[in-house]
């Protein structure tokens, strides 16, 4: 599943189940493999496309009861309301 898939990249475990989450609300996963020299460039834009900061993310699910991923919940249509709200797209600036 997606939490295999992002630890077996790296991605710690309690920061995966967030991210797990996150997309079964209907949020949008972005990750990109870039060369170290351009790490920053990366960090860059990803802040300037308002880019999500999993430890706020986690406090607000935490915040509203949740403790791990559930691979068989349903995501509510107010939870994936909230997901489109809370980090709207932004176009590309590139």
């Amino acid at each position: 599943g997606i939490i295999g898939l992002l630890t077996s990249a790296g991605v710690p475990e309690p920061d995966a189940q967030v991210f797990a989450e996150g997309l079964r609300r209907g949020g949008t996963l972005v990750s990109a493999r870039v060369d170290d020299a351009l790490a920053e460039m990366a960090f860059d834009v990803l802040r300037r496309a308002n880019g999500i900061d999993i430890a706020d993310l986690r406090r607000i699910y935490e915040q509203e009861g949740w403790s791990g991923f559930d691979d068989n919940a349903v995501a509510t249509p107010e939870q994936e309301g909230e997901a489109r709200d809370r980090y709207p797209f932004v176009p590309p600036f590139l």
